[in-house]
């Protein structure tokens, strides 16, 4: 199996949740990952910050002061971050990791017909769109619709990403 590696900041925050003791952020799914099981598998490496994994009953656990958060994958291969709600407030959590690396293992990648997925990253690198799967010619229109609704002297520019469409098996 083949290796994929994302940073946070190209995940979107899918939802935020306050605990009694810690708060985590839910991230969307690692692309093509593999499916992981409910326990601890160690076989995600996060990089640049001190993290422990746990499973998805912890979160609200007191969370070892020697790491800066702890994180659960489960079997719908969305990471949850959880950290002290002493130490970070969302806004500063997000900040914290939006550069840190996520290494994981991919799942067995099947080609899904002549399908592409777009991906519209924000000036700063920030995934703000994701398409389902489509043709090529489809997403040109997509990209043009895009391109002719945004004000770039607001907003940004957008940068766009074509990748094959795959199906995990």
């Amino acid at each position: 199996m083949g290796q994929g590696i994302v940073r946070f900041g190209e995940l979107k925050v899918e939802s935020y949740i306050e605990g009694n003791t810690n708060n985590w952020l839910i991230f969307s799914p690692l692309p093509y990952s593999r499916q992981h099981s409910s326990g601890i598998d160690g076989d995600i490496v996060i990089s640049a910050t001190p993290t422990v994994e746990i499973i998805d009953v912890d979160l609200d656990v007191p969370i070892d002061p020697q790491y800066a958060f702890a994180y659960s994958i489960a079997t719908d291969n969305k990471i949850k971050m959880a950290f002290d709600k002493t130490k970070f407030n969302k806004a500063e959590a997000i900040e914290v990791l939006k550069c840190v690396s996520i290494v994981y293992e991919l799942g067995h990648l099947e080609v899904n017909g002549s399908n592409y997925v777009m991906i519209a990253r924000n000036s700063l690198g920030e995934e703000i769109h994701r398409t389902v799967p489509q043709t090529l010619d489809q997403l040109k229109t997509v990209i043009s619709t895009f391109d002719d609704t945004r004000s770039v002297d607001v907003s940004g520019f957008l940068s766009y990403q074509l990748v094959r469409d795959y199906k995990v098996t």
